[in-house]
């Protein structure tokens, strides 16, 4: 039997563990920008539905991920003091 790789628990988290957590999430907000640009570059071209369900789309997920980010900044404030 295979060992399962262990989940990210925010509450059992060290901080080495959240700053590598902050590190992947700066790498999602990038890749999310970077496609967000290239699908309002082609909505601006095509005008079509689909590309504009994908800005709406990858506009909530920023968001999420932004609400992600700003919880696991608390929680290395939280445990750095």
């Amino acid at each position: 039997m295979e060992k399962q790789k262990s989940k990210f628990v925010l509450a059992e988290a060290s901080i080495h563990d959240i700053n590598k957590q902050l590190k992947i999430n700066l790498l999602v907000i990038v890749l999310v920008l970077f496609l967000l640009g290239l699908n309002s570059l082609y909505f601006i071209r095509d005008k079509s539905v689909f590309s504009a369900v994908l800005i709406v789309l990858m506009i909530f997920l920023l968001f999420l991920i932004a609400k992600s980010r700003d919880i696991l900044k608390s929680r290395k404030q939280q445990l750095s003091e």
